[in-house]
């Protein structure tokens, strides 16, 4: 039996909630410390006090062939918080030449959608789309532009779009393995598969709150603004946790799931592998006073040719993402707002409109690095101490650093702690 054996999570991002929702599941005693005055870590919601609006940290887009984050969503009663489209269809706007379009999936789970010329991206041939194919092999240290055309228009019609959105990665220089792995799961198999999902009330409202308040039935003991600051190990377990406010002595039956960025557990565990290398996002929030939609009345828009890549509608709010931003995210505020306004004045009709109300996030740290390289540097959930699991989207989960990876993580680590207190 499980029952009474006590966890330790670390970390109260989406991999450390995972953990400790799947461990209450599994009859663990659960003990979940976080640094930060709130849990949800990059998938945070807040109220703006410039909008006056709630708004999400961050834009994240939750597809169909997403299991993990949906088991996650049925523990915490919260399959309800997100809507989905009524089929699979993803808008683009060129914002230099003006020119739109929608990839629109099959519904079955062979791609012959591909055969249509009216489901693909425009100037594309039929033959541009064996690279789709090819790709599902890639080894782990194959870059994508070894395997697509970086000069062909479907590069940034539809291959750039895609690694930034998925890898927030340059997207020539990033893992062509990991892409691969993301096409076989979603475009691949389908409309059901490809399927977007939104969080109409906030990231928060879907994915944290409920959480939070599942643990709360459970019984488990939450901590916040309370960081981790070091970790007593000896030759083959961890001894002792310390806090800034308190020491917590780690019984020999007891497990630690360390759910931390990746620096973080670098700096904690001598001669943990972690990978070096991270790329910042930056999101812009407007709020639009008057009545607008995107093509084909979408809650969503891919844009090209322009700063931003990716537009969100919530209500009066159009929140836009800039992946692997570069300098933008070193650049001051006013000038990003008004780079990125202009991609939404265009989108939304309205071009050369003045700048409305707006709020600038910029995640320095967003994710790690989706390169070969550094994805090789990708710890697995075990470690070389018996009671030390780690989670988070920057472990090797086989899957990019996202919101599914991070949930999935999370869930492992947990379900690897219930066998070990067996």
């Amino acid at each position: 039996m499980t029952q009474g054996r006590k966890v330790h999570i670390v970390g109260a991002g989406l991999a450390g909630l995972a953990a400790a929702v799947r461990s209450a599941e599994l009859g663990l005693q659960v003990q979940l410390s976080e640094g930060a005055p709130q849990a949800g870590g990059r998938c945070r919601s807040f109220e703006d006090s410039v909008l006056g609006r709630i708004i999400d940290n961050g834009n994240h887009l939750i597809l169909g062939a997403n299991p993990a984050i949906f088991a996650y969503l049925g523990a915490i009663g919260a399959v309800d918080k997100l809507t989905s489209l009524e089929s699979a269809c993803f808008p683009f706007l060129d914002v230099s030449s003006g020119a739109a379009w929608t990839v629109r999936p099959g519904a079955g789970r062979w791609p012959w959608w591909l055969l249509d010329p009216d489901r693909r991206v425009p100037g594309a041939r039929l033959a541009d789309y064996w690279a789709m194919l090819r790709i599902l092999n890639a080894p782990a240290s194959a870059r994508l532009d070894e395997y697509v055309n970086v000069q062909a228009p479907m590069f940034a019609r539809f291959w750039e779009p895609l690694a930034l959105a998925v890898l927030n990665t340059e997207a020539a220089a990033s893992s062509a393995r990991l892409l691969g792995r993301v096409l076989a799961e979603t475009l691949m198999r389908g409309g059901a598969a490809s399927r977007p999902y939104f969080a109409h009330a906030g990231l928060g409202s879907a994915l944290v709150d409920p959480a939070l308040a599942f643990l709360e039935r459970s019984s488990v003991a939450t901590r916040f603004s309370c960081r981790l600051r070091g970790m007593d190990v000896n030759d083959d377990r961890v001894t002792r946790l310390i806090f800034d406010d308190e020491v917590i002595e780690i019984g020999a039956d007891e497990t630690v799931i360390l759910a931390v960025p990746s620096w973080e557990a670098g700096a904690l565990i001598p001669g943990l592998v972690v990978p070096t290398e991270t790329r910042p996002i930056v999101n812009a929030h407007f709020q639009i006073e008057s009545a607008f939609d995107f093509a084909d009345g979408a809650p969503f828009l891919g844009v090209i040719g322009g700063t931003a890549h990716w537009l969100f509608r919530r209500g009066d709010v159009v929140s836009a993402t800039v992946s692997a931003a570069g300098v933008l995210a070193d650049d001051v505020a006013l000038q990003v707002a008004e780079a990125i306004w202009r991609d939404v004045a265009a989108a939304i009709g309205r071009p050369g409109s003045p700048l409305p109300r707006h709020r600038i996030i910029k995640e320095k740290r967003a994710t790690i690095a989706q390169t070969p390289g550094q994805d090789a540097l990708r710890p697995p959930t075990a470690t070389r101490w018996r009671n030390l699991l780690l989670a988070g989207d920057w472990t090797q989960t086989g899957l990019p650093a996202t919101i599914e990876g991070a949930v999935g993580s999370g869930r492992h680590a947990a379900e690897l702690a219930g066998n070990l207190a067996k």
